[in-house]
C-alpha cells in the first residue's frame, strides 16, 4: 500500500472519529473537528492539526494544536500521514489516561461512589 492509500485510510479514521464524537455530545451542544494544514515560514517548515472545539451559543476555539517539523528527507504526503497516525495515538492516549483516572477515583472516593449509585436510583 503507498503513501496516497495509506493518507487517505488515516484521514478518513480521524474524520470519522471526530463525526462519531460530534455526533455524541451535539445534545450536549458541542461539535468537534479538526484542520490538518502544512507550515512554510521562514524559520519553520512542517506540518500542524488543530483540535477545535465549538460550543452552541459560542464561537469555534483551538483546544489543543499538533505541530510538527517536517525533516529535509520526507515530502508532504508522508509528513501528514505521520502526523495524522501520531495525533490519533495521542488522542487516543489522553483519553485513555483519562478513563483510567476517572476509574482511580471513583475506586477511592466512597461519597462520590454513593452519590452516583443514589443518581442511578432516581427515576430519569
Amino acid at each position: 500500500m503507498g503513501t496516497t492509500e495509506r493518507l487517505k485510510i488515516a484521514k478518513e479514521i480521524l474524520a470519522t472519529s471526530f463525526i462519531n464524537a460530534t455526533e455524541k455530545s451535539i445534545t450536549h451542544g458541542l461539535e468537534f473537528k479538526y484542520n490538518s494544514y502544512p507550515i512554510e515560514e521562514e524559520d519553520f517548515k512542517g506540518w500542524a492539526v488543530d483540535i477545535i472545539v465549538k460550543e452552541a451559543g459560542y464561537g469555534e476555539k483551538t483546544i489543543q494544536q499538533f505541530k510538527y517539523q517536517r525533516p529535509a528527507n520526507i515530502d508532504a504526503k508522508n509528513m501528514e500521514y505521520h502526523v495524522i497516525v501520531d495525533v490519533i495515538g495521542n488522542l487516543t492516549q489522553g483519553a485513555l489516561t483519562t478513563w483510567y483516572e476517572v476509574a482511580k477515583l471513583l475506586a477511592s472516593d466512597k461519597l462520590l461512589q454513593k452519590a452516583i449509585i443514589d443518581e442511578t436510583k432516581k427515576d430519569h
